[in-house]
């Protein structure tokens, strides 16, 4: 029932409502935990990774400069000025020169832009604030006394003195210590090490460069990052420790990547997302436009996407795109003609070969020097992204046969379109790809998703589902889609659904996973984050009470009570799960009947409160789990499950 009916009216409609549709006193639960109705996926709850909001770039990448090597370029409208976006010069300047953009003898072919600085009088200087800079002040976030590496290309042309780097205000009071640079003829990179002053904490910085001595030099590749990061010897630089500690806590059995729309590209061919550009040398890897409307660094590459996933205990699941720009975008240029997919397909050869091949060949190699001789556990992977018809079909066809008659033990993934209503898709996979597994996507109102619970009751087990995207829309509230609780709610009722259906639904994510705030083109995402906090949202609280409590088997169950109440039961071993979503705004005093259950103790997690509550960066606790022991007396456990609530049981067998 929606809970606009129950919010701020009198006793007599509560009144009304409690008889017509709240769970009644007296409601059981009955569980036998030895009647196993169907075996689970052991993958069945992971992480979507996509580059939107600004997830990768100033976001889980722990880069702090934006645009940092001058290459920033608007695919549909390119201008020359866009390559300085981020930069601001004869910043705090008390000498003056000059800068031209150039790309003749570049510092490596695929990363063609630099920026050659003319100096006439000492003391000319460049900034870069970071992500979130404005005209006034800095967006680089510091803490008191942390240290940060910096680094920089330089090449010596006709010039005098060094060129000097620090943390600062705009106002020009100095947040750090300096360290110099002398060029050289040739390009070469620069290291030292930032330390920030203890009364800079809390406060937003630019990098300020400047060059004191005359002539010219050029400039390319300027990085900061924080010494305290994740990954931090990996080839693209490592990766913003909290938001991969909040990944990592979801427990993601699978981490798929690096987008969906991000992967085909958009509008032009030119644009597909080319694994190859991703990897290698930080300094030799080609930026992108992303399809979401901000340039990808490829700092977090195809290379940091497999250590990730390896480190947060998930299986890498790539995302390749079919010969196929985005079909729901108006494209301006055709797939890939069949006649000339054969080059493509070696370079999806070519990625899996990258994972797993040996250090004998060319691409297992590249891996090898990058730092992991050993394969990646790659087992699957994903060709197209919400595609249809048969010009997808066609192609994913070729690419799916050639992968598996190269590497017979990789799952290929088929689109089953962009919505829930896939019907014709799913009559074309069924007659061409039944032993692939079939990505469905879907954003839907809340609503629809406890109304559709039993969706995959009636699916044939002999086809497997990935559940590659989905979330609970609200209405918008000044243009933004809210995380409430009633969505999440409303997910972990359909996630019921989900768990009795693991025998045919293998994997499921949410998506969008990251979000930066002031910064998103889609809501809601499942973390929001700012240059210094993490807020995690009641739908991550939901994907993460689910995740953390996965069973092997689904148990017997059944409800006997009224009201708008979803369950299931699971078991992992020698401990049950019971999972019980009261979607109405009444308590409801449950009593769980357990056939077979010893006594003993165990404990009961649940989240609730107001259906519109949500956690805010001021307010980031307001709807968080509580946990508390219960007790397993003669075979049954009771208790409260509060109105607008999911309570998740965890207690012994033995």
């Amino acid at each position: 029932m929606k809970r606009h009916l129950v919010a701020g009216i009198g006793w007599l409609l509560c009144l009304m409502m409690a008889v017509g549709s709240a769970a009644a006193e007296g409601s059981t639960l009955r569980v036998n935990p030895s009647e196993v109705r169907a075996e689970m996926s052991d993958t069945l709850y992971g992480l979507f990774f996509e580059d939107i909001n600004h997830a990768a770039d100033g976001g889980l990448y722990a880069e702090l400069l934006d645009n940092r090597s001058f290459e920033y370029e608007n695919l549909l409208n390119p201008q020359r000025f866009d390559h300085y976006t981020g930069w601001t010069f004869r910043f705090l300047s008390t000498g003056k020169g000059k800068i031209s953009l150039m790309d003749e003898e570049p510092l490596h072919e695929n990363n063609l832009h630099y920026v050659r600085v003319t100096v006439e009088s000492s003391g000319y200087t460049a900034g870069n604030g970071g992500y979130g800079a404005t005209a006034i002040a800095g967006g680089i976030p510091l803490t008191g006394g942390a240290s940060y590496d910096v680094s920089l290309y330089l090449r010596d042309r006709g010039y005098a003195g060094t060129v000097s780097a620090a943390l600062c205000l705009r106002t020009g009071e100095m947040l750090s210590d300096t360290v110099s640079f002398t060029p050289g003829a040739a390009w070469e990179k620069h290291t030292g090490v930032l330390t920030a002053l203890e009364e800079a904490e809390g406060k937003s910085a630019f990098l300020l460069l400047t060059f004191e001595g005359t002539g010219e030099v050029d400039l390319d590749m300027v990085s900061l990052m924080p010494q305290e990061r994740f990954g931090s010897d990996w080839p693209g630089g490592g990766l913003r420790s909290d938001l991969v500690e909040a990944m990592a806590a979801l427990q993601p059995s699978f981490l798929r990547f690096p987008g969906g729309c991000v992967a085909e590209g958009s509008y032009y061919r030119s644009n597909f997302y080319n694994w190859k550009d991703t990897v290698g040398p930080v300094e030799q890897r080609r930026e992108n436009y992303n399809t979401w409307g901000y340039m990808q660094s490829y700092g977090l590459g195809y290379y940091e996407y497999f250590c990730l996933a390896e480190a947060i205990g998930a299986l890498p699941l790539p995302v390749v795109h079919a010969g196929l720009l985005c079909q729901a975008r108006e494209t301006r240029e055709a797939p890939i003609p069949m006649a000339e997919l054969d080059a493509y397909v070696q370079d999806v050869l070519d990625l899996v070969e990258f994972a797993r091949g040996g250090t004998d060949t060319a691409w297992g190699a590249l891996r090898a020097e990058m730092g992991h001789p050993e394969p990646f556990d790659l087992r699957y992977l994903a060709i197209g992204n919400e595609n249809w018809g048969d010009v997808y079909f066609n192609r994913y066809e070729v690419i799916s046969e050639a992968v598996k008659a190269a590497w017979p033990d990789i799952t290929t993934i088929v689109a089953a379109g962009p919505v829930a209503d896939n019907g014709a898709s799913w009559s074309a996979i069924r007659a061409r790809f039944p032993d692939s597994l079939v990505d469905e996507h879907y954003y839907m109102d809340s609503d629809w998703f406890p109304a559709h619970v039993k969706r995959y009751d009636t699916y044939s087990r002999d086809t497997k589902v990935f559940l590659g995207e989905y979330a609970a829309h609200e209405e918008a509230v000044s243009g933004r889609r809210p995380n409430n609780l009633y969505s999440a709610l409303c997910e972990a009722a359909y996630l019921t659904g989900i768990e009795r259906n693991s025998d045919v639904v293998s994997m499921c994510c949410y998506a969008p996973l990251l979000a930066r705030e002031g910064m998103q083109q889609w809501t809601p995402d499942l973390i929001w984050f700012s240059a210094t906090q993490v807020l995690l949202t009641p739908n991550y609280y939901v994907q993460q009470m689910f995740a953390t409590t996965a069973g092997e088997q689904v148990v017997d169950s059944e409800w006997n009570g009224s009201g708008d109440v979803y369950q299931v039961a699971t078991r992992k071993g020698e401990t049950l799960y019971v999972k019980l979503v009261n979607l109405s705004g009444e308590d409801c005093e449950v009593t769980l009947e357990l056939q077979g259950v010893p006594d003993g103790e165990g404990t009961v997690t649940r989240l609730s409160g107001e259906p519109n509550a949500q956690n805010t960066f001021a307010a980031p606790d307001r709807v968080v789990p509580t946990g508390e022991a219960c007790a397993v007396r003669d075979g049954q456990v009771t208790g409260t499950v509060p109105g607008y609530a999911v309570c998740i049981w965890a207690l012994p067998l033995e």
